[in-house]
């Protein structure tokens, strides 16, 4: 017996034994493979810190980056890469000053970009910028409100400038700090010559340009992404635009949006600019099956603009019956990146609207625009400090436009298809707007401005009291009917 217990324990023991050094090969072999794909992700977001194209290799007649488009992400770029010592070729099709057809809301990280670059000093010190504060919406079920947000926040969410201003402004600055500013130089081609590392851009009138990079800032339609074959598909979405004359309408706010339930997610907004100007815009938003802006097309955009002015019991009344307003314009909108194969390649980034950097739950994009503009010109000087601007170089500023507001693209896509499916949300957020006053609208006016991000919605404080007024507001309309749909409009013409 006693024999029969030491051999079962000899076994127990050679048994332990030969599964410990499996166990410690298995640890080994994983701890191997962790490593080695810790290594390969190292490597590949590694920027190579030297190429083959060091400062003073550059050519005597190129640029170290050739900016096709001076709209605001493009003029941003020009004026950081050329405070930063580069050479910079900012190309504009048009003449200045040109007009842009938007909604003219420049948000919070867009003033302070302007700040800095002493562009919004200029504005105001021209009365060219209205600064808001008196705001709100208007809910799917007519629900409204409107707060003082500038008090609780300690600054002006937003202000409105119109783009024939604030575009020529920001241009004519970057020209100021040293970029080669070339108005009606429209772009029709540009080729990359891989032996020399670079781009020859040519113009309408065969006028030649060449740089290290390109940069496409050409707008929502972008023609030379297209052309490039990196942009894939045209806009989805658009708005409209019309400024109502000062002195002419019954409207006593800075901003407020209105949110048609025949419409959403899209919906229409006045803003306020100097001398009592108004600009009354609606945006259609890319939603539900495709082709489609929630209910309606891109080609309902004229009817719903125009049957707002005269129908909507909220719009007619805030513009009044004795408006001046001007005629239609419209813009293309291309929102989330939609239609962008990547936005950085050997020696070129896209930019600003042409790659789709616009909000796509508020269709906001000057912000978005400038932000991306800077982030462009800080990756682009980083890579003229290395010489080298490969894809594995240029990626660095996809990076860091995903940090600041393309992380948040997402959300604001399921925040737009939520609402579009659920109204009853917004009637909710008017509500307890209605409850708790400007604190609530603050938080709102925090979140469509890009001050946060809209995973704010996400973050306990706003999530849990959010969903407590939804039930509520359910309870209400749903179970005891007492609240009304004060939302009222003529029937919509089919």
């Amino acid at each position: 017996m006693a024999k029969f217990v030491e051999n079962a324990l000899s076994k127990a023991e050679k048994f332990v034994a030969e599964n410990k050094k499996e166990v410690a090969i298995g640890a080994a072999v994983t701890t191997g493979a962790l490593l080695a794909a810790y290594a390969y992700r190292r490597a590949q977001s590694a920027v190579p810190s030297r190429g083959p194209y060091p400062v003073g290799s550059l050519p005597s007649d190129a640029y170290d980056a050739v900016i096709v488009g001076a709209g605001p992400s493009g003029s941003v770029c020009a004026y950081y890469m050329s405070r930063g010592g580069a050479k910079v070729a900012l190309l504009e099709k048009e003449t200045f000053p040109r007009d842009k057809y938007c909604g003219d809301a420049v948000c919070t990280p867009a003033i302070r970009i302007l700040e800095d670059m002493g562009v919004l000093q200029e504005l105001v010190a021209n009365n060219e910028a209205h600064f808001a504060d008196a705001g709100g919406f208007v809910s799917p079920n007519g629900t409204s409100y409107i707060g003082v947000s500038k008090a609780k926040l300690g600054e002006a969410a937003c202000c409105a400038v119109k783009r024939i201003n604030l575009d020529i402004r920001v241009a004519k600055n970057a020209a100021r700090a040293g970029a080669d500013l070339k108005e009606k130089f429209e772009v029709t081609g540009a080729t990359f010559d891989k032996a020399a590392g670079l781009w020859t851009v040519t113009s309408a009138t065969g006028t030649v340009v060449r740089g290290r990079v390109l940069v496409c800032a050409d707008g929502a339609t972008s023609r030379l992404a297209t052309k490039l074959g990196y942009c894939t598909e045209a806009p989805k979405g658009i708005c409209s635009r019309a400024f109502i004359e000062g002195g002419t309408h019954n409207t006593n706010f800075d901003g407020v949006c209105f949110y048609p339930k025949w419409s959403l997610p899209g919906y229409a907004a006045i803003f306020r600019h100097p001398n009592d100007e108004l600009n009354f815009c609606y945006y259609l938003i890319p939603c539900g099956k495709e082709g489609y802006c929630g209910e309606v097309k891109e080609s309902d955009l004229a009817r719903l603009h125009n049957d707002a002015i005269k129908a909507d019991p909220f719009i007619s009344k805030a513009i009044g019956p004795n408006a001046k307003i001007e005629r239609m314009r419209a813009a293309s909108l291309r929102l989330g990146g939609q239609g962008l194969k990547t936005t950085f390649d050997d020696h070129l980034l896209i930019i600003g609207d042409a790659a789709g950097h616009i909000d796509p739950y508020t269709g906001e994009g000057i912000h978005t625009a400038m932000m991306g503009g800077k982030a462009a010109a800080e990756s682009l000087l980083a890579m003229r400090s290395t010489g080298d601007f490969s894809k594995q170089s240029t990626k660095q500023y996809e990076a860091e436009w995903r940090r600041l507001y393309g992380h948040d693209f997402w959300m604001s896509k399921a925040f737009a298809e939520v609402v579009y499916r659920f109204p009853i949300l917004l009637d909710a957020v008017a509500s307890e707007m209605q409850r708790k006053g400007d604190s609530m609208m603050a938080k709102w006016a925090e979140i469509m401005t890009n001050m946060q991000p809209k995973t704010y919605f996400l973050r306990p404080h706003v999530a849990i009291p959010l969903g407590i007024a939804v039930v509520r507001e359910f309870i209400d309309q749903k179970v005891l009917g007492t609240k009304k749909d004060n939302y009222q409009m003529l029937p919509m013409p089919k």
